[in-house]
This record gives C-alpha cells, structure tokens and sequence, in this order.
C-alpha cells in the first residue's frame, strides 16, 4: 500500500483521521511525486487530490532540513486559500511543519511573522506572489523553494491570470534553482494542454489520470405551470413558468438535507434569492457568489456546512474545492452552457469517493430543455470542451517586464529567455518582445537601455495598481447603515444607471434602499420589497459550437428518446418542435432559416455565441454597406436578429452571407471591429494594462477614438484586437461555417417569422426576463419607466433640472428662459451638457449632439410620453421615434418594445442606438 511508503509519523496522523486506505489518485500520484517527477493529476472533485499532492511532500519536508519556504501552495480563490490552510495546519501541528497563508486578506503583523520566521509552507495566490518577488527578505525565502503546488490549475490555464503565473513560475525557477511542479486539475477535454502549461518549456511533466467510481445522475426537468404559480407570479414580478422553475427547485431542496442551487450569473443569483425571501421568508436559502463580501461569504459557507441552510444559491464560485461540507443534491437553474460546467457543479453532491452524484435541470423553456439535454449527454461521455491556452498576450507580457524590473535592472535577453520558457509564450518572437518593451519605454514604465531596463516611478505605481491581470471595473462597497458591516459590492456601470438616494437594488438575496452615496461606498438599510438585480462584468458564459450544432441536429433527427429528460421536459420539446414542423422548416445544424418579420429578420442558426456573435459583426458592416443606413443586430447561441430601418428582400441577406469567403473573414472581422463596441471595452482594458489609462478612471471620460488613433499600429492596439478575436469570437469555427455554406453543405430557406423565431424574442435565459411579457409585467416596467431619473436639458440656455416621467407636463418649457427645446440626458451623460457650449466640436462630438437634438425633437413633439420612452435604457433616439409615431397599436406593444430593448441592452451594455 502507497501508505507505507510514508513516514511513520505522517501514517500515525492519518490513522488518527480515520484515513486507512488510499484513494485512486493517491495510489497513483504519490508515488511518482516521492521520485520527484513534474506530475499533473486529473481528477473528480472530491477524492483527495491535495492529499495525493501534499502527503509526498510532507514527508520529503520531514527529511529536509534548513529555514525559508520549501512549498508554495497556489490556488485560484482566496476561500480556497482558507480550506487548504485548515486542512494542512492539522498536518503540520502533528508533524511538526509550520504551514501558513499570504493573501490579499492576511494581516500586516502576519506578514511580519512570515517575513521573520517563514513557514514551510506557504499557501498563497498568484497575484500574491508577485507581490513576493519585490521584497528582498520574501526574496530570500522564495530562493529555497523545492516544491509548487497549482490546485485547480485548469482554472487558470486559459486565462491572463494563467499567463501572468506561468511566467512567474519561470522567474521563481531563475531565483530558486529548478523545483518540482505539481498541478491538480478537475477532468478537463485537452489535458496535455494543462500538462503543458504546468511545465513549460524543456520540462516533461507526467499525467496521471486517474478514473475512480464516482458517477453522476443527472435528469433534465421543465415542470408544469400550476394555479398557485399564477397566483404567485404577481407577487414575485416573474413569469408564471419560472415561478413553477422555482418551486420544482424548492420541493427538491426541502426533500434533501443539502442542496446547493448553481445559476449562471450573480443577478440571476439575487433575483431568485430575493423572489424566495419575499414568497416565504422562512424559507432556509442563502445566496453565495464573487460579488459578496468575505464576511458573507463566510458566513454563507459555514451555515451551510451546518446545515442551517438548507439551500445555496451559487455561481461558479462554489464550482471550485471549497469546503461546504457535503451536498446531497445539485440543481442546475437553467442551461450550464458548457459540459466541464455541469460536471464540476453536480460533483460537488456526493463530494466523496465512490459516491454518486445526483442533480437536476431545471429548465425554463424549450431552448433551454434541448440544450440541458445534450450537455447532459455529452457529460456522461466525458465528451469535454477543449481547453486552449492562448498564445503571448501582450498585456501580461507588459505586466510581467514591468514586475520583473521592480527588483532592480534586468537584462533584456535575460528577461526574454525567461519569458520564452513559459508555455503561453513560447513562440513569442524577440521581435514582438522588443516592440512590447519599446512601447512600455515610451509611456514612461520604463527606463529602456540597450540591454538592460529598469523601472520609473511611474512604473513602481502601475505594478502595485496592476498585480492583477483580473479585468477591473471601479467597485463601491456596500454598507448597511445599522450594522456597520460590509454586505458586498457593485460594479460602477450599475452604480452610475442606477444609483441614487432612496433607489432600491438587490444584493445577498435581500432588498436594500441607499440612504446616503459616498465617494467609494454606499450606506444603505434593509427594507421588504423587489428592488433592481445589478449587473457585473464578465458574467455571460458562451455555448460552444459543438453543444450549439448537437441542438440542430436533435432538431433535425427528432430523436429526443436518445437524451436524458422527464416526461414533462420530453413533451414540452416535442410539442415547440411540432408546432415549428407544422407550416415552418426546422433549423438545424446544417440548415439556416431566414424568417422575415416588420423592419426584422431572424436568421436561426444553431453555432453557438461566439460563431453567431461573429457572422452578425460581419453581415452588420456589409448590410449596412449595401444599404447606406445602420442595422441593429442582436445575438443568441441559436439566432441572430436583425433590425432593419425598413423593409428587406430575405435575399439580399442571404446572397451577402454567401458573398463571403472563408479566407476573408478574419479580414472582415478586424475591419468591423474599428467600430464595435467590444473593440472599446477590450481596448481601454488593454490601455490600463499597459498604463496608459490610470486604473480608477471611468471609461466613460476616455476618449477611445483619440486613444485607438495614438496607438493605432502598435502593440497596445494589436493586443486589444486580438483579445476580442480571443474571447468574444471565434475564427476558426466561423470560417467553417462559411466554408460549409459555399460548398452548399448548409441550406437556407426563408420562412414569415416562426414559433423558434418568436421564442429569442419572447425569452431571454434568466430569470430577471419574463418569458412572456404579460401586461401585468408590462404595466410594472413602464410604472418603473417613469420613475426614472432624467437631466431635463435646455438646448438654449443649458440649463439642467432633474425630472421624472411621472411628474412630467404635457408640455415641457425650460424653468428658466421657457425654451421649447428640451433634451434628455441620463445620469451617466449629463455632462455631454458641456458640448452645447463649446465650439469646433470633433466628429464624436458632432455626433452627440445630433444625439441630443434627436432627443430634444422627440420631446417637443410627445411631451411627456416621449421621456417615457425615452428613460428605458437601450432604448435610443431612433427607436423612441417608432415607438411615438404610433407604430405600435396599443400599450402592450409599446412596452414590449421598451422590455426587448432593456433586455438586450443587458446583454451588450450598449445605452444608446
């Protein structure tokens, strides 16, 4: 038994803890970590993967003699950090091993006491150690280290966190000497790729993956909708389907001892939450994800392994190994999106070895039913998505110069060999390296000599602004004014749309009135009522193509028997499919149909997010070329949307799609993206990394079409394309599409608008959407619509007052010099008031104020119903325009359109057409 081959000492500690026989990957791992190989395990959550690592090395430590750290242990999380700290101090107090954490959360006497008296092992993250290399006494401890640890290194692997730490791994292996590498990953679809990224260049890393019987059982649910989830959809301001969604979930959850309830995003997470306080408040639910603070993160985790809740509401950020004590039962809300989703969520019930795991879908509509369906599929086949590391990104590069310069001068080919030797970057040119340090020289991060550079001051404020390669937006903390304590955080975007005094919003489940807005925090009090779900950044998980092409291939075989789902679910499927099949073609993944509705069409086409993300940026740009006016397009994994400024021939856009050709897409999509919106948040994300913009600054005052002008050409701009390429679109898929369309492997047929046509634009995939905008719902958003803060904005006199639509006039007249033009400025750009002052106005600037004189038309001629329309985010200038001219036959209508256009404005951040 592999036990044997352990200390006498670290064996005793193990019979104490009732440990007597090895788990699957301790069999296999520990073995070859004692011969001192470089060894990725893959593995279920759950089984004892720290073990298999950390007993190795504890029993190596007991051999080792000397002071300094000898074992860095590295996790993604902090509260990953706590668990691994508990659970290696009881180790270390029976063997005798000084085990301690460093994170951003670790007091200063206690970064003393580890500068002073150093343990021998350190847990920590990678921000973290960075922030380690500066110090020369942190320095010196990190010289001795013999071991690194990366747990849940599939999380890190694919992202700029993962580059930044492969990079400094070859840094701390230029400091200590070489070290073993151990990385623990959940399954993962390409695990050499992992493997690779642990090792780096010129170093073979042995992968052991071990399959042990730990099973899963998941079904997929649609229930029915009963009369107490009508009576209960007023109430909860939901739609009658996804209050029956709850339920189903809260009879599970009451008929198990723990169950942990996984969305997909954090409003999703406040808006069920809140909706389960406000229908029972005895209910025993709590809510857990990134945006909480610690404190209630912590307590959120520990009434739960208590079992004092008998529920938690979560996003991925209980996906991970934190310790919450055992789940009996995992809920999927909704479509995971990915298959390596699904299986690390419903892993975590069952969380120990040889246990199975159970959990449910429960699905909201028949989108979501197919799509649950076969990601369940494809799980139980271990057929993964692959995990890709992306090659040299240069904002980490500019980072990690940056860092490495902190120290003192370093060698320009010193710095490169050592660059070269991580595995993100081991195809990285020397010629794209020095254009990275010249343009790092020219900003004034670095003094650039001829083989050495060293930092400025200017550089020493960037690295401690930009440890983290993390995308930051500003936060403001969130204080209840009774308590004093901190309840959590929300991003600036949302603070900026809607915060105000007495404005009521939803964080930890619960429904809080701001009392008093401060310069970096919010006071607010607890009060009982829905109030509006935040939004965070980065929240949206794409579906990939293959998930997103398995769903047109059901469609089109109608072999629905072949998938996992209840009865309800099965024939919820089968009824949206046969009401398509009677008078409609199907889509499916080799067919695209083009149905054709007033001023819209709907291409359905089952390839995914980012494939459809891709093929609508690039039929945007060429429409409205052929046209000579804008076209508005919206995206789904199944559909792409097109709003038209009038009325279109359906083979105009199919001759347009097959214009184009597979070799020029990639060209298309750089000449797009100049003028998309995701081009500006990436690209004023890359300027902060590079520190060209300051890392406080509101994105909103920097001038992106003056900035992509000044470095147009350079690396900064490079990088800012090729991170949209990266993360927001796919090349590579999209170009087999259009390569399967020219050679007529995909069909088109064109069609009036059809029940999966309606669907994208009846229901969006969370809750806080209603699936059918009833006028109950209606009525409520365009009560919330004039309750809205507006700058009423004189265009003769600029003068300002603030209005709501509710206290509007029928006719609105400046207080002040009773002038007719009045336009309507939101919060977020009452500034723009300075234009109507100003002269030799640039083209952005021309450009707003036909925005606001738009506004301002609209508002002289509809008076107060004007500002209505007006008020509903996403909804610009031009739609209003329809919206007023008496487009629409009746309120109903009227407020749909404001309900889609808030929806999608959700989706892009967009706040004007």
């Amino acid at each position: 038994m592999v036990f044997e081959l352990l200390d006498k000492r670290i064996r005793r500690v193990l019979a104490e803890k009732k440990i007597s026989e090895p788990t699957g990957p301790q069999v296999d791992a520990i073995p070859r970590i004692l011969d001192g190989d470089h060894l990725l395990l893959v593995a279920p959550t759950g089984i004892g993967k720290t073990e298999a690592a950390m007993l190795p090395i504890l029993h190596s430590l007991l051999e080792t003699e000397g002071k300094g750290i000898k074992c860095l242990y590295i996790t993604p999380l902090r509260a990953l950090n706590r668990d691994m700290l508990r659970r290696l101090e009881e180790f270390g107090e029976a063997l005798g091993i000084g085990v301690a954490v460093r994170h951003g959360d670790t007091s200063q006497s206690e970064r003393n006491r580890q500068s002073k008296t150093a343990p021998d092992v350190l847990i920590t993250t990678p921000e973290t150690l960075q922030i380690m290399f500066t110090g020369k006494i942190l320095r010196e401890h990190l010289s001795r280290i013999r071991w690194v640890v990366v747990d849940e290194i599939h999380e890190l692997a694919n992202d700029e966190r993962g580059a930044q730490l492969a990079v400094a791994l070859e840094r701390l292996a230029r400091l200590a000497g070489e070290f073993q590498r151990i990385g623990l990953s959940a399954t993962v679809g390409t695990v050499q790729e992992v493997a690779n990224f642990l090792g780096g260049v010129g170093r073979s890393v042995r992968i052991v993956r071990t399959e042990v019987t730990k099973e899963m059982d998941v079904t997929v649910e649609c229930p029915d909708v009963n009369d107490q989830d009508r009576d209960l959809a007023g109430p909860l301001q939901s739609d009658p389907q996804l209050v029956a969604c709850m339920r189903r979930a809260r009879d599970i959850i009451e008929s198990h001892r723990s169950t942990l309830l996984f969305v997909n995003t954090r409003d999703t997470a406040e808006a069920l939450a809140a909706r389960y306080h406000v229908w029972d408040e005895g209910f025993k639910i709590g809510v857990h994800h990134g945006s909480l603070s610690k404190e209630i993160r912590v307590e959120m985790e520990e009434g739960f392994k208590k079992e004092e809740l008998k529920g938690l509401i979560c996003t991925s950020s209980l996906e991970l190994g934190i310790d919450i004590g055992t789940a009996d039962f995992a809920i999927q809300y909704n479509s995971p999106r990915q298959v390596t989703r699904l299986i690390q969520r419903i892993g975590r019930a069952g969380h120990r070895v040889g246990e199975i795991s159970t959990g449910v879908i429960i699905a909201s509509n028949p989108d979501e039913i197919a799509e649950s369906m076969i990601i369940s599929r494809r799980a139980m086949n271990g057929e993964l998505e692959e995990l890709k590391v992306r090659e040299s990104p240069f904002t980490v590069l500019a980072n990690q110069l940056v860092a490495m310069a902190m120290s003192g001068a370093v060698g320009i080919d010193s710095a490169y060999e050592t660059v070269v030797r991580s595995h993100p970057y081991r195809n990285l040119s020397k010629i794209d390296f020095n254009s990275v340090l010249d343009q790092l020289g020219k900003i004034g991060l670095l003094f650039v000599g001829n083989d050495e550079f060293r930092r400025s001051n200017r550089g020493m404020r960037y690295f401690y602004d930009n440890v983290s390669m993390i995308p930051d937006e500003k936060t403001y903390r969130i204080r209840d004014i009774s308590g004093r304590n901190v309840v959590g955080s929300l991003d600036e975007s949302f603070v900026v749309a809607f915060a105000e005094p007495y404005a009521t919003f939803i964080t930890h489940g619960k429904t809080w009135r701001i009392v008093e807005m401060r310069e970096d925090e919010i006071l607010v009090e607890q009060v009982k009522e829905l109030g509006s779900i935040p939004s965070w950044v980065g929240e949206e998980i794409p579906v990939p193509f293959e998930v997103a092409q398995e769903v047109g291939q059901m469609r089109r075989l109608g072999n629905i028997e072949d998938y996992s789902g209840d009865h309800d679910a099965v024939e919820k499927l089968r009824e949206y499919l046969k009401r398509q099949e009677d008078g409609f073609p199907v889509p499916s993944d080799d067919l695209i149909t083009l149905e054709v509705g007033k001023r819209l069409l709907i291409l359905n086409a089952c390839f995914g997010t980012r494939v459809n993300e891709t093929i609508s940026k690039i039929l945007s740009v060429l429409l409205t070329a052929r046209l000579g006016e804008s076209v508005m397009v919206h995206t789904d994994p199944y559909r792409i949307a097109i709003e038209l400024p009038r009325d279109l021939k359906p083979s105009l856009v199919i001759e347009t799609l097959k214009s184009i050709k597979p070799d020029g897409v990639e060209g298309l999509v750089r000449m797009v993206m100049k003028s998309s919106s995701f081009l500006k948040w990436r690209f004023i994300y890359v300027a902060k990394k590079f520190g060209v913009v300051e890392k406080g600054a509101d994105y909103r005052t920097v001038s992106f079409n003056r900035l992509a002008e000044v470095f147009e050409g350079t690396p900064l701009f490079e990088e800012a394309v090729r991170k949209v390429l990266w993360e927001d679109l796919d090349l590579e898929k999209t170009t087999e599409v259009i390569r399967r369309v020219e050679s007529g492997q995909i069909r088109f047929e064109t069609c009036s608008l059809s029940p999966i046509g309606k669907a994208g634009l009846e229901h969006s995939k969370e809750l806080i959407a209603p699936q059918r905008a009833d006028h109950s719902i209606l009525v409520a958003l365009g009560k919330r619509l004039e309750d809205e803060i507006l700058y009423m904005t004189c265009m003769n006199c600029t003068d300002q007052w603030r209005m709501r639509p509710r206290d509007a006039p029928k006719r609105i007249l400046c207080p002040r010099c009773g002038g007719l033009m009045v336009a309507v400025l939101h919060p977020y750009n009452k500034e723009l008031v300075k234009l109507l002052k100003k002269r030799n106005l640039n083209e952005e600037e021309r450009k707003e104020i036909q925005r606001i004189l738009k506004s301002a038309n609209l508002v002289l001629e509809h008076g107060r119903k004007a500002l209505v329309a007006l008020s509903g985010r996403g909804v610009g200038p031009d739609t209003a325009a329809r919206i007023l001219s008496g487009f629409y036959d009746n309120e109903d209508e009227f407020l749909r359109d404001i309900l889609s256009a808030e929806m999608n404005y959700a989706r892009t951040k967009r706040f004007w057409d």
